[in-house]
């Protein structure tokens, strides 16, 4: 009588157990969801990371803090997440940057490492700026200058991310210009504004002000067509080059999160993305972006393209 008791008890408490942790399960989330981006405050990954969160908190019925940990080209911040606990409440913002550091051999980070979760933000684009005295009224006044004089030329350029790239990529194009690292795009627009450096790469959304008021020239963009709210600036690939890139955003959970917690984070996304009028304004009105979301396997996909592409890149 007393063993069954004793058993009674114990298959009672596993019940309770797996009753419990099924109801947490269902409750999820019921706590804050830690969103981590990998560069400074007021650049482009911390503003829609911030502007996507400020929405997604009324979908989710929790608070997503956004928390900056830079360093390494958004490496310390990723391998943070990787080393996370894989429930859900943490949760890396990132970008194409990703892909760069991996391209160059910087990070042994891969895709592999996280859950996709699919693409949720797309740029624009990134264009090519010089300070309005500048002495280059064209691209091809500036690679002509940049190879006349090698070294002399001064760009913003962030070792193992997009910037790197693509001034990599104009290097083996003829030009010979001196990088220069300041950090994310609040860093370059503070630097080319301020004249300490020749040449920046910035997002379309983020010059625009400087470029309507006239402190800013724009070159080029180095997206693979012509922006919207800058349409009469040429390509690089309209002026020859075969170099183009846009930035696209996405989440990374730990390996291992349990997938209907994912499933519930993407679809809260989704519905931000195609019913919210106020996150539309916000990031036309910011970065002349409009709302994007590609799904999960179709992201890794693309992201895997878009990889191999990098990689042809001779550094």
């Amino acid at each position: 009588m007393q063993r069954r008791t004793v058993l009674a008890s114990v298959f009672g408490a596993l019940a309770a157990m797996a009753i419990g942790q099924t109801a947490m399960a269902d409750d999820w989330p019921s706590r804050p969801i830690q969103v981590i981006v990998p560069f400074g405050a007021g650049g482009d990954t911390d503003f829609n990371a911030r502007a996507l969160a400020k929405y997604l908190e009324p979908e989710l019925g929790v608070s997503l803090p956004v928390i900056n940990v830079t360093g390494a080209g958004g490496t310390v911040a990723a391998r943070q997440v990787m080393g996370a606990k894989a429930d859900g409440q943490t949760v890396l913002f990132f970008h194409t940057t990703f892909l760069t550091s991996q391209a160059l051999g910087i990070t042994d980070l891969t895709l592999d490492d996280y859950e996709v979760t699919g693409i949720v933000a797309q740029e624009d684009g990134n264009v090519i700026v010089v300070p309005a005295d500048s002495p280059y009224q064209t691209m091809e006044e500036l690679m002509a200058a940049s190879t006349a004089n090698p070294g002399e030329i001064d760009l913003t350029a962030n070792t193992g991310a997009m910037t790197y790239l693509v001034g990599t990529q104009l290097n083996n194009a003829g030009a010979a210009f001196n990088f220069v690292d300041v950090g994310g795009a609040s860093g370059r627009l503070t630097a080319v504004l301020g004249g300490n450096v020749d040449v920046s790469f910035n997002p379309v959304g983020q010059v625009k002000p400087y470029v309507d008021s006239g402190d800013l020239r724009v070159l080029a963009t180095i997206s693979n067509e012509r922006t919207t709210s800058l349409p009469d600036v040429p390509t690089l690939t309209d002026l020859g080059y075969d170099i183009t890139f846009r930035a696209e955003f996405f989440y990374l959970f730990p390996k291992g999160t349990p997938q209907d917690r994912i499933d519930i984070f993407s679809s809260a996304i989704q519905n931000v993305i195609a019913n919210s009028g106020g996150y539309a304004d916000e990031i036309q009105k910011a970065y002349s972006q409009k709302p994007y979301y590609l799904g999960r396997e179709e992201s890794r996909e693309h992201l895997d393209v878009v990889l191999e592409r990098m990689k042809q890149v001779k550094f």
